[in-house]
């Protein structure tokens, strides 16, 4: 792992997901994509907020995130994980706690 990398325990954020509303998990071999899906929550219009899509590698134990993109209106916006790199590093501790 380099320092740079964003990333948490695999199986402790993995569980810290499963015990969140509006998360969609789909594993495949060693890359594992999540998303939130608003239409998940019922308090809110699932037409109102952007679906969140994180794309991760499983490494030794790990899970690494490689690419971050926000759907909104049918348009896919990605997110430059340098530039928030601290807030996202922060959300995968606190999923792993």
């Amino acid at each position: 792992m380099s320092a740079s990398e964003i990333s948490a325990p695999r199986w402790r954020f993995l569980d810290g997901l499963c015990k969140t509303q509006g998360y969609n998990v789909v594993t495949e071999g060693e890359r594992v994509t999540v998303a939130f899906e608003p239409w998940a929550l019922e308090q809110v219009d699932p037409f109102d907020i952007p679906c969140l899509r994180l794309e991760f590698r499983q490494v030794d134990g790990r899970i690494v995130l490689e690419r971050f993109t926000i759907e909104n209106n049918g348009e896919d916006q990605v997110v430059n994980l340098e530039a928030a790199r601290d807030a996202l590093q922060a959300w995968m501790d606190s999923m792993a706690d």
